[in-house]
């Protein structure tokens, strides 16, 4: 099967939530984690419109880019 890395079993689950598709993808980064949970259920919890939980989505990921680059840069010096 083309891109096999999309695909997870979960046969085993009755059910599955944000944070277990998390944990099956490997997600371990806190600012991604955040960043997918906001685009997973964007609008959806009632309290915060959907154009809002997408611009926390895009700051949790520049978040996460930063921390990349300072340990890119950590590890050069």
């Amino acid at each position: 099967m083309e891109h096999n890395h999309y695909f997870k079993d979960v046969s085993r689950y009755d059910v599955i939530d944000v944070y277990r598709v998390l944990t099956i993808f490997g997600v371990f980064s806190p600012p991604l984690q955040h960043a997918i949970k906001k685009l997973l259920c964007a609008g959806a919890r009632g309290y915060k419109d959907e154009v809002q939980d997408l611009r926390e989505a895009i700051d949790s990921i520049l978040r996460a880019i930063e921390m990349i680059e300072e340990d890119a840069h950590h590890d050069k010096a």
